[in-house]
């Protein structure tokens, strides 16, 4: 059996479907009728009066301002004495006497310690005696050569063995030196690690030596500002170590090859260190200043608008007591806190909505309520 269209209306269950479909249809058409209304209103588009176009939007703006911008590099380095050095012996030996206290600012050739040379000594004597005894028989050769006695190569046989006891003499005598252990620049030596009558050889380090006159600093900066780099460009450098103080310095020196892993090259500073606060492998964060500009174009930062390929500003334009603004897009450059310096689009006088963007566009009619550079201008 075959059922009509008609006959399934008739059904009490699709009765009430299509009743609720048809309410809903109605009350659908009902608010979409209504919003038509409330928005054009008896007065147009945004409840404007007939004839009158859109309101003027309240913007604040803010001169451009004329400053000083300096660029700056910041970095990290650690501290290094300008001469630094493990103390080691130069020969083996037992410790006679130590020199030198803890902390202690010693001069170039000061001894810091001394080994034992009591043999070396004996040797010394020895190899004199023996030096002595060939020039003596030196001697009384070169005179009986006169008279024909001794024949030529007897007295180049002493003459050679004289030489040879010097030699001998001159090594031990460098050996006994070597046994005093001297500072060989001017310096502060560090914690003492060994006691009188310890046996020591080349290996063991007795202390630390460190010319802490001045302190250099490593750092890497990025090869765009290669070409503002120079000796003598100023630095600063601040520690945990001391927080609430500056160090200032110089580029001493600037490495001949860029890193090609991280596109940077090497820089040194030195900083003076007459107070000997800073110390060797100390953590410093470096600031270099690179350039300066005195007559910078600076707005403040809440003006610039980042949209598509480059950041705009609206230039407040005013012409027959009307107000409205004009975008232009800029090129920007250092930013300072609440500032950015601005290199290309702007020129010193104009003025620049700082607060207000977001219903702006080009050419839109706005009326100034406050003026200022900070968040609460216009307030």
């Amino acid at each position: 059996m075959v059922r009509t269209g008609i006959e399934l209306v008739k059904h009490p269950m699709m009765r009430t479907v299509f009743q609720i479909l048809f309410i809903l249809l109605l009350a659908g058409g009902g608010y979409y009728a209504w919003q038509n209304f409330s928005s054009s209103g008896p007065g147009g588009s945004d409840g404007a009066p007939p004839g009158n176009g859109a309101q003027a939007s309240p913007v604040v703006v803010s001169d451009v301002r004329v400053g000083l911008v300096a660029e700056r590099v910041e970095a990290v380095g650690t501290a290094e004495a300008r001469e630094s050095i493990d103390v080691v012996p130069e020969v083996a030996g037992r410790i006679e006497t130590i020199h030198f206290e803890q902390g202690q600012e010693v001069a170039a050739e000061a001894v810091l310690l001394e080994l034992d040379s009591t043999r070396q000594q004996a040797l010394l004597r020895e190899a004199e005696a023996n030096r002595r005894d060939m020039a003596r028989q030196l001697e009384r050769a070169r005179q009986l050569l006169s008279s024909q006695n001794v024949p030529q190569a007897r007295v180049d046989e002493l003459q050679a063995g004289l030489e040879a006891a010097a030699a001998r003499a001159a090594a031990i005598e460098t050996d006994i030196a070597d046994r005093r252990i001297r500072a060989p620049f001017d310096g502060v030596v560090g914690l003492r690690r060994v006691s009188p009558g310890a046996y020591i050889d080349s290996q063991t380090v007795v202390t630390t030596l460190d010319d802490l006159s001045e302190i250099k600093m490593e750092f890497s900066v990025p090869e765009r500002f290669m070409g503002v780099l120079s000796r003598g460009l100023p630095v600063e450098a601040t520690s945990v170590a001391w927080p609430d103080e500056t160090f200032e310095g110089v580029v001493s020196d600037v490495d001949t090859r860029v890193d090609p892993t991280t596109r940077s090259l090497r820089v040194e500073a030195t900083l003076p260190n007459e107070d000997r606060r800073l110390r060797t492998g100390m953590f410093m964060a470096v600031r270099l200043l690179v350039s300066q500009r005195e007559n910078a174009l600076l707005v403040p930062e809440m003006a610039l608008v980042a949209e598509g390929d480059r950041p705009h500003v609206y230039v407040l334009e005013e012409a027959e007591g009307q107000a409205s603004v004009r975008r232009v897009d800029v090129q920007i450059g250092t930013r300072l806190p609440g500032e950015v310096e601005i290199r290309e689009g702007l020129s010193k006088g104009d003025r620049v909505v700082t607060y207000g963007l977001q219903r702006l566009q080009d050419g839109a009619t706005v009326r100034v309520v406050g003026t200022g550079d900070g968040p609460d201008a216009g307030s």
